[in-house]
């Protein structure tokens, strides 16, 4: 079974089991006011920049706008439409809403039934695999050219409009890739019962009108495959770090998917760069195209090994204080660790909307010669390596440790992140809203896009490219 249908089943399920309210009740006017209010609130008080790409007079118009569009009441996917796009503005994937998925549809809404691949080039959405055999009129491989009319190019220009983050590339990945694609684009577009599709397929254009699929057929289907799956052998879950050592070529391959769990990398690392050391490898593949970040700590782990010189991964950071931040951490004072307890204390006597820089002037020591690694490294990234990754790969670029290869990364050098948790008050969907604008080292304002890689090409082939270097 491949991968994209094993996550579908997965996110689906968990859309099963989500405790949406009944769908089908509207939300009146005064309640979307309020729901709405707290959001602009939220993210005009906490946010460290809000304005950075997006002008205050520009945002204060959509804001207007928006307001001004609410009927006497709107369903949760109408109030949806009007307000992420909104929040997508700011550029900021720390800052986003959580897309509602299932609460968005009621149980006879129709969906478009193909596991579709999404791309900024063409082919702009692809036909990966079919749902099964009651819809599968369009062959895999397919290029879709059109949707109900709506030519491809838009439908992604929309899934990126409506999703947060900072490139494009990203935005379409977290926006199209993480859920199935009938539920991304019925959020924006309503289907009937049949669907009008023009496709290519081995360089012929066809026209066909498709059967969709309700929620209710989905969720069946879902639960069939789940038990079809049960019975065949497990997959081995993806951990978040991994040594791969090919002694033939003297090459080792660290797979990083996650910085996670610093007592248990500390370990990994040290484990690892000692069998490096025996086996006698001289070149490194840091991997970190799926890392999507964590905690940054983690990276300086990492190039503590693999550098001679003193390192920072950031410059500076400047944190704006707000109500909204101090009642986090106060909750999780209350029922978490110490840390929090820690940052509480100090922010509970910050004003309100007032901002503190913190430069970053102490260098990290690498560690000693007889403990490091002195041959090749090459690091291969992608548009999903975002965050920490992309703060790591920054530090790893600014040093001149060894060769990117790959795409531009996902995060910007310039960004913003440290984002609290909370949820709009009537809709409960979640929010989350950065606190801290981070400039990595050697990034300035100007600095609006991801690390660049010293060799581009698309991420999937870096890994064989270096192989095979």
């Amino acid at each position: 079974m491949r991968l994209k249908n094993i996550f579908t089943i997965a996110t689906t399920i968990l859309f099963l089991n989500a405790n949406a309210q009944n769908r089908s009740n509207y939300i009146k006017k005064e309640n979307l006011n309020k729901d709405f209010d707290f959001l602009v609130s939220a993210i005009t008080e906490t946010h460290p920049d809000p304005y950075s790409v997006i002008s205050k007079n520009e945002f204060d118009s959509k804001v207007a706008k928006i307001k001004a569009n609410f009927k006497d009441s709107l369903t949760l996917k109408e109030y949806y439409r009007m307000i992420a796009p909104l929040v997508a503005s700011l550029k900021d994937g720390h800052t986003s809403l959580k897309f509602p998925g299932r609460k968005l549809y009621n149980e006879t809404d129709n969906l478009f039934p193909f596991i579709i691949k999404s791309s900024l080039e063409k082919p702009f959405l692809s036909v990966t695999e079919n749902l099964n055999s009651d819809y599968s009129q369009i062959p895999v491989g397919a290029e879709i050219l059109k949707i109900n009319d709506i030519p491809a190019e838009k439908i992604i220009q929309k899934i990126i409009e409506n999703t947060s983050g900072e490139s494009n590339d990203y935005r379409l990945k977290m926006g199209a890739d993480f859920y199935f694609f009938g539920f991304v684009f019925g959020a924006f577009y309503d289907l009937k019962d049949i669907a009008l599709v023009e496709y290519i397929f081995e360089n012929k254009i066809y026209k066909k009108s498709i059967p969709t699929v309700t929620l209710s057929n989905l969720m069946e289907i879902i639960k069939k495959k789940q038990s079809q799956s049960s019975n065949q052998p497990q997959n081995v879950a993806i951990q978040d770090f991994s040594l791969i050592l090919k002694p033939e070529i003297k090459t080792a391959i660290l797979d990083i998917r996650y910085f996670n769990d610093e007592t248990k990398f500390q370990y990994f690392l040290s484990q690892s760069f000692k069998k490096i050391k025996i086996q006698k490898i001289n070149k490194i593949v840091i991997d970190v195209r799926e890392n999507g970040g964590g905690n940054s700590t983690l990276g300086d782990e990492l190039l503590k090994y693999i550098t001679s010189k003193p390192f920072k991964q950031f410059d500076n950071t400047t944190i704006k204080y707000s109500q909204l931040q101090k009642d986090y951490y106060k909750d999780y004072c209350e029922t978490d660790t110490l840390k929090n307890c820690d940052t509480y204390n100090y922010i509970k006597t910050k004003k309100n909307g007032e901002m503190e820089t913190f430069p970053i002037e102490k260098l990290t020591e690498p560690y000693p010669k007889s403990e490091r690694f002195d041959g090749k490294v090459y690091l291969l990234t992608s548009v999903r390596t975002f965050s920490s990754a992309s703060s790591f790969t920054q530090a790893f670029k600014h040093y001149k440790i060894g060769k990117i290869v790959g795409q531009e990364t996902g995060g910007w050098i310039v960004s913003y992140g440290d984002k609290i948790m909370s949820e709009l008050p009537i809709t409960k969907i979640p929010l989350s809203i950065s606190t801290k604008k981070f400039y990595t080292v050697g990034a300035t304002d100007e600095d609006l896009h991801g690390v660049k890689p010293d060799i581009e090409m698309k991420a999937e082939n870096a890994l064989d490219f270096i192989i095979k270097k």
